[in-house]
């Protein structure tokens, strides 16, 4: 059977923040699949993450990377791609900003809300890049209806620090060196918990797929390859 790619977007996310990534990885559309953030709880995802064939990928950015990260001790996949993944609890002091992000999309639309936001969730290089805005941009337009589930999901989630230490797949991180919504310490410090791979990719934000692709494939393809070869 072909394997299949799992795409669990983040907040305010399609899966078209993948689609870069997985240009250069020729990986067609009809060989993914793709789980909405619609429901506000974790276990809310368990039954389609339980179709997850051994041969597969999961793939998954930001709150959908943390979305994975609870489930990875009970996913059976050839590897878990967390990218810009924070899967701890949710710091208290985030929950005002993620309500007011909530109340400003509710009354204002997405549009103008992430029109403003999206210079400072990228790194430097991106920061001036309009075509990257308008990508961020949209997806929000697109995703917005499923932003109040996304937000209860955000909040009430407990840390995943359990499950990856349990994990039954292959786990790989990839942050951004200068991604401040999800600090590449963090990272660091959940792929340690289970002694996974984390990748950091320099000048990038946030928004590394979107960003620099061509390094997060790479680092997608050089983990692959090395699970693939490893005899234990």
């Amino acid at each position: 059977m072909a394997a299949r790619w799992w795409l669990l977007p983040g907040t305010l996310c399609t899966a078209d923040v993948f689609r870069p990534i997985l240009d250069i990885l020729s990986v067609p559309p009809q060989d993914c699949r793709t789980v909405m953030l619609d429901r506000p709880s974790v276990e809310d995802y368990a039954g389609d993450l339980a179709a997850v064939e051994p041969q597969d990928i999961v793939l998954g950015f930001s709150l959908g990377a943390i979305l994975a990260a609870h489930h990875v001790d009970r996913i059976r996949a050839r590897a878990v791609v967390l990218l810009a993944a924070n899967p701890f609890a949710d710091m208290p002091e985030k929950c005002a900003a993620r309500l007011e992000q909530l109340a400003a999309v509710s009354s204002r639309g997405a549009r103008p809300v992430m029109s403003a936001l999206w210079p400072a969730m990228v790194g430097p290089a991106a920061s001036g890049n309009p075509l990257i805005g308008e990508r961020i941009v949209a997806m929000a337009e697109a995703a917005a209806a499923h932003l109040p589930a996304q937000t209860e999901l955000a909040l009430t989630r407990p840390g995943a620090e359990p499950m990856l230490a349990a994990a039954r797949a292959p786990v790989l991180f990839v942050t951004g060196r200068e991604d401040k919504a999800a600090p590449y310490e963090r990272a660091e410090r959940a792929a340690g918990i289970g002694a996974h791979t984390l990748i950091l990719i320099e000048g990038a934000g946030h928004f590394l797929p979107l960003e620099a692709p061509q390094a997060c494939a790479e680092a997608i393809a050089g983990f692959l390859k090395e699970k693939e070869s490893c005899p234990c």
